[in-house]
């Protein structure tokens, strides 16, 4: 674990369970180190009663998460925001690259927020959803979700998708990261280049 300007970076080895304590140590020892960085939520218990949950805040923050020790999932956020008793964190303005051991990338994003599973690794992406596969297909959509376990990135939402074959519209998409396969789902329709 090493501290770079206000980042936390875990480095590349290790499962998705001793990165994700690491993170969560990193946010303990931040919050520890500077109590304005630490701040509690306010809501309401089932009784009634005051229910304080702690919200741990850091700016610059680099996430690594890796699977099977062969695809690395890397998020980089301007602003994070950690639910320690739910393990999600909350991403502002996002950019995420997933690689493969033997083949490199497999796909990059941008989008606007996310929310991250600190336990599977697993992430909703939201906002000008933005990226690139490793076969070079580009895709924007409103939303993502990623499933980190068996690699697949898709959407429900509408999209639009570029490659070398031309401009198409669809009502989703499945992206097998794995077999680099990417479907486009119902109602796909091509549009015409000027």
């Amino acid at each position: 674990m090493r501290f770079l300007r206000g980042r936390f970076d875990p480095g590349s080895g290790g499962s998705s369970s001793v990165r994700a304590v690491l993170v969560v140590l990193w946010f303990a020892l931040s919050a520890a180190m500077s109590p304005a960085t630490a701040t509690a939520g306010k809501g309401r218990a089932d009784d009634g009663s005051a229910d304080r949950q702690t919200e741990l805040r850091a700016t610059g923050m680099t996430f690594v998460g890796s699977r099977n020790d062969r695809s690395e999932l890397v998020l980089h956020s301007e602003v994070a925001t950690f639910f320690p008793d739910r393990d999600i964190a909350d991403l502002e303005v996002v950019r995420a690259v997933v690689t493969d051991e033997d083949e490199g990338d497999s796909f990059r994003m941008t989008c606007e927020r996310a929310e991250l599973n600190v336990q599977t690794n697993d992430f909703r992406a939201e906002g000008q959803v933005r990226g690139t596969t490793a076969d070079g297909q580009e895709y924007s959509a409103p939303w993502v979700e990623y499933d980190h376990e068996s690699g697949v990135l898709h959407t429900s939402a509408s999209i639009r998708m570029n490659d070398e074959t031309g401009s198409f519209r669809a009502d989703g998409f499945r992206y097998h990261v794995n077999e680099r396969k990417f479907q486009m789902l119902g109602n796909v329709s091509v549009e015409q280049n000027n």
